[in-house]
């Protein structure tokens, strides 16, 4: 999946087609957004087109690189994912919710692989849990690295 997948014709399109979105996700979280760490948050009309996107630098420890074993102890002091997604989406919500029907399609930008790791599942369930709290469509929570982009499930996230 490639930005240059996409038409020239995609924001006619809604955002509903994964391999599309993923396309549109690879255009709007830049290379540095992913060696930072950021939440990249588009922003959906009513009929799910793009409307504008919002990007929210995470703080510089709150990914670790992929380097970093799965099974790493946290340090006690460490912000939980839900804590870091809850932290980033708390000025979004209420913008988000002046739009009324609006959607959202979440990004996590990261170093490291494209591998899954329990941090990405943790980002994805939190990020599901906060809109659907918030009264949010959540068409999409996306992971994009410098391998590239790919969709933890979050219908398994909505189920948790």
């Amino acid at each position: 999946m490639s930005f240059e997948n996409l038409s020239a014709t995609w924001p006619d399109r809604p955002l509903t087609d994964p391999a599309v979105t993923a396309d549109v996700v690879d255009l709007m979280v830049s290379h540095g957004d992913r060696r930072r760490g950021t939440l990249t948050v588009l922003i959906c009309a009513p009929d799910n087109h793009y409307l504008a996107t919002v990007t929210v630098e995470l703080p510089a420890d709150a990914i670790p690189p992929a380097a970093v074993p799965a099974d790493r102890s946290p340090h006690p002091a460490d912000p939980s994912p839900a804590q870091l997604c809850g932290t980033a989406m708390h000025p979004i919500i209420p913008a988000v919710r002046t739009a009324p029907g609006a959607a959202l399609i979440l990004a996590l930008g990261r170093p490291g692989s494209a591998r899954l790791t329990d941090l990405d599942n943790q980002w994805s369930q939190a990020a599901t849990a906060i809109c659907r709290a918030a009264g949010i469509r959540l068409l999409g929570f996306y992971i994009a690295t410098k391998d590239g982009i790919y969709s933890p499930d979050i219908t398994a996230a909505a189920a948790a």
